[in-house]
């Protein structure tokens, strides 16, 4: 593994090849990390001190350090892709409806937007991070943020996912990492923060980037990737099958009313030994459409939230959606990839890619590529997919 520590510019600084094992993992909807483990010699505890990029040569996520643990001599060195580096930074919208007068109105609230998955957390990063506009005033003063110091310096908005319907979807106010990694796990959706370019005359540029990977499965777009212990390319494998945790059929209980939803709206209503029930109590609230009231021929006016029959149906089929994604039939098939096969990471399918995966039954399961691990010991260096079965996604 070619590892190199960055300076403040992101430039290319010392090598790192004195260490007993290292692990570089790459992760699809979550931020990645590293762990050395090197001599605990006073050059290495200075080269690899918390706070230092780290980079890899073959990929462009850069790593900072967070933490040096030493024991017997030998020093574990940790950190994440920067990505996680938003987790410093707070999503924090300004309440459209704040009233002075009233002590429970907020002044910060969850932010709200119509937009496909991939343009919406584009648009939280640039609003937190890259364009998060002045200082607030006015009335807003009180929250005593100054937002131009919460730019992250030569970020930009790199390539954005497109994909999908538009929908209402909501970040929490609080840390911007944990809200944009729940979101993107609950969409499917990879992100990444990375050095697109460091130059020493020119300087660096870092990019957020929102994607999705490629369907490579029998109902894909894409040439099939598919992993099989006849062809050698997946061992050590384990199948299994279950219904015990299985429901078909969910009633949502909101306010006193209760509403029936199908895992299956296009199927026959399962009856008998089929029909499996759960009934669940619906989470949070329903999420209105804005609409503005007041003003005049030059605008202005107040946001208000309206609350209808649809939205409260949209609410309602989500929360069936959700637990009944907790709730499939189990075929789940785990194997270890081969590093010798017909099909190759980073040519026929990559980071977030749907592949399918065969047991020894023939039973073929679709499964999502989450991570890419690199690693090296006395052993030798190594390289490899984790690939995760799809439930409800």
């Amino acid at each position: 593994m070619d590892l190199y520590t960055l300076t403040d510019q992101f430039l290319a600084k010392d090598v790192v090849d004195e260490f007993v094992s290292a692990i570089w993992t790459e992760r699809y909807s979550d931020k990645g990390d590293v762990q050395l483990v090197v001599p605990a010699t006073s050059e290495n505890l200075e080269k690899l001190k918390d706070g230092t990029f780290l980079a890899l040569r073959g990929t462009k996520e850069v790593m900072e350090l967070q933490t040096q643990s030493i024991e017997d001599r030998a020093a574990t060195i940790v950190g994440h892709t920067l990505d996680g580096f938003l987790d410093n930074r707070l999503a924090w919208f300004k309440n459209p409806d704040f009233n002075d007068d009233d002590e429970g109105s907020p002044l910060v609230v969850d932010y709200t937007e119509t937009a496909t998955p991939g343009q919406f957390l584009a648009t939280v990063v640039d609003k937190m991070v890259i364009n998060p506009g002045p200082a607030w005033t006015g009335d807003w003063a009180l929250a005593d943020l100054n937002l131009p110091y919460e730019i992250i310096a030569n970020l930009e908005l790199g390539a954005v996912d497109t994909s999908g319907t538009a929908k209402r979807l909501t970040i929490p106010t609080g840390p911007l990492y944990n809200g944009l990694e729940q979101l993107a796990r609950q969409e499917g959706l990879g992100f990444s923060l990375y050095l697109d370019v460091a130059d020493e005359v020119t300087g660096y540029v870092l990019k957020f980037t929102t994607y999705r990977g490629f369907d490579h499965t029998s109902d894909g777009a894409y040439p099939l990737v598919r992993l099989t212990p006849d062809m050698d390319s997946l061992s050590e494998i384990k199948e299994v099958r279950s219904r015990a945790n299985w429901k078909n059929v969910c009633y949502v209980w909101y306010k006193n009313e209760i509403s029936k939803h199908l895992a299956d709206p296009t199927a026959p209503e399962p009856e008998g030994f089929e029909r499996r029930v759960i009934v669940v109590d619906a989470e949070g609230e329903p999420v209105g459409r804005k609409y503005v009231v007041g003003g005049g021929f030059y605008g202005g006016g107040w946001t208000k939230y309206y609350i209808g029959p649809e939205e409260i149906a949209a609410f309602r089929a989500q929360n069936a959606k959700d637990a009944l994604a907790k709730h499939n039939y189990v075929l789940a098939i785990d194997g270890q990839t081969s590093p010798i096969n017909d099909y190759k990471y980073g040519v026929d399918y990559g980071l977030g890619d749907i592949i399918e995966l065969e047991g020894i039954t023939g039973a073929i399961s679709k499964a999502r590529v989450t991570e890419y691990i690199r690693s090296q010991d006395k052993n030798g260096e190594k390289e490899y997919p984790t690939i995760s079965v799809l439930g409800g996604e």
